[in-house]
């Protein structure tokens, strides 16, 4: 299940691609939340403040790259969810030869890759079923 915070990330990147822009009702975070996720998104290069905006509300801003160069690692990083970044500090924690280390590890970067092959303009794409 993807958390609140990713999926109102998600919305708010939709929202300024489609400019239709309205804060998404469906998440219940505070003002402060609200800036937080948005700070991020710049600090990300993700999102800026238009000019003669103020910052910290959704129409203050635009997107700096399309939702299609936007993995869903790349949101993640950005708002610092749980995704380790370096996948190396576990290697030195453990013995290089120890197997479940070496699983876990592996298992990391696949995950980063899978991530990092998810762009968020597919979480949009609508799904066409072939008549039958």
């Amino acid at each position: 299940m993807i958390l609140i915070r990713i999926q109102a990330t998600i919305a708010v990147l939709q929202d300024l691609s489609s400019g239709n822009i309205m804060r998404p009702a469906n998440f219940l975070l505070s003002e402060e939340e609200w800036k937080n996720l948005l700070d991020e998104l710049g600090k990300g290069q993700f999102i800026r403040v238009l000019p003669s905006k103020e910052p910290g509300t959704l129409f203050s801003y635009e997107l700096c790259c399309p939702l299609s160069k936007i993995s869903l690692l790349n949101v993640l990083e950005a708002i610092d969810e749980s995704i380790h970044r370096n996948v190396s500090a576990l290697e030195t924690l453990y013995t290089p030869h120890d197997q479940m280390t070496n699983k876990i590890v592996n298992l990391k970067r696949v995950a980063r890759a899978v991530l990092e092959d998810i762009k968020i303009s597919e979480f949009f794409k609508k799904h066409i079923q072939p008549h039958e």
